[in-house]
């Protein structure tokens, strides 16, 4: 079974590789999505760099700190940032969910799909896709719930506690759990999504189901697989930070750009790395039941027929 989640994971590697138009057209879309989406942002951000000193902090390297102190500044921050930007954003989410039918569908057959039939196969599951993103919006509840605790028991800690630290490692081990919780419901609709397509359910409650059983009766390999690729997308991003921020000099702007894009398209495959990996699990693990037979065909003795005795002769026939 070890050789079987290894091959799944370079085999997922190899299967976006082969289908790596796929991964292209999902960076273009995101790229002029937020081509569009960024004009709103610069003006703002200008007019705050162009009256701050922290702008040297960026302009001449990029500081991780100066970033998270521009952030916070009002009309710049996540919170406050343009319609427009936040439209955009809602429509990369709308066609990355209307697309994934069509991402699973190449990756079950790996081989060579028509545009017509990716968006065909688009198109059937989206609409059970959407229910999926209700039932998981729904699982999320609780663990927001738990976050909110949290926050409030920090809170009474950091007031009551001695040391400063206690509470800031409290808060660390509360997001790690957390964390946690949202990776494995995350793998858990990921396998659903893989089932629907592979087997053409349309009951999303009977692929949770399935996907249930699958996830949890294997959890150690399964959570092995897609965390390891997800550690490998972090160590990649990261080595791209890095090189962002302590290699390349403060006028290299070009380089900056591609290498930016570059740390987007290793995000997005790595993705896809994790998608992939999971259809091929699930095609080399899971073994669908036999269906029933609808009815029980009547056995019956199989019985010579008998010819009828022939009549006599008359006397016609002897003379």
């Amino acid at each position: 079974m070890a050789q079987r989640d290894s091959s799944a994971f370079l085999g997922g590697a190899g299967l976006v590789w082969r289908r790596q138009r796929v991964l292209w057209w999902i960076f273009a879309v995101n790229f002029i999505l937020a081509f569009f989406s960024i004009h709103g942002v610069v003006p703002r951000v200008g007019s705050v760099l162009d009256h701050s000193l922290a702008a040297q902090r960026l302009v001449n390297g990029f500081d991780v700190g100066a970033f998270s102190e521009l952030m916070l500044q009002p009309g710049i921050s996540p919170l406050d940032v343009s319609l427009a930007a936040m439209a955009y954003s809602l429509v990369f989410f709308v066609f990355m969910l209307f697309v994934t039918g069509g991402i699973l569908e190449v990756y079950r057959r790996d081989s060579r799909v028509t545009t017509a039939e990716f968006f065909e196969s688009s198109g059937a599951f989206f609409w059970r896709f959407v229910r999926l993103v209700i039932f998981l919006l729904l699982c999320l509840i609780p663990i927001a719930i738990l976050h909110a605790i949290a926050n409030r028991i920090g809170g009474h800690i950091e007031d009551t506690a001695v040391s400063a630290m206690t509470s800031v490692w409290f808060r660390i081990a509360v997001d790690i759990v957390l964390l946690f919780l949202v990776l494995i419901l995350r793998l858990w609709f990921d396998i659903a999504e893989v089932h629907s397509v592979a087997q053409n359910e349309p009951r999303m409650r009977r692929s949770l189901a399935v996907a249930w059983r699958l996830t949890f009766g294997n959890f150690g390999r399964l959570f092995w697989l897609y965390f390891s690729i997800g550690v490998v997308a972090c160590i990649g991003f990261g080595f791209g930070l890095w090189l962002w921020m302590y290699i390349l000099p403060p006028t290299a702007i070009t380089a900056a750009f591609f290498l930016g894009q570059t740390m987007i398209l290793w995000w997005l495959a790595t993705r896809l790395w994790q998608r992939s990996s999971e259809t091929l699990w699930y095609q080399r693990n899971f073994v669908p039941a036999a269906p029933p037979a609808s009815y029980a065909p009547a056995m019956y003795p199989v019985v010579a027929p008998q010819t009828p005795p022939l009549p006599p002769p008359s006397a016609v026939d002897q003379v």
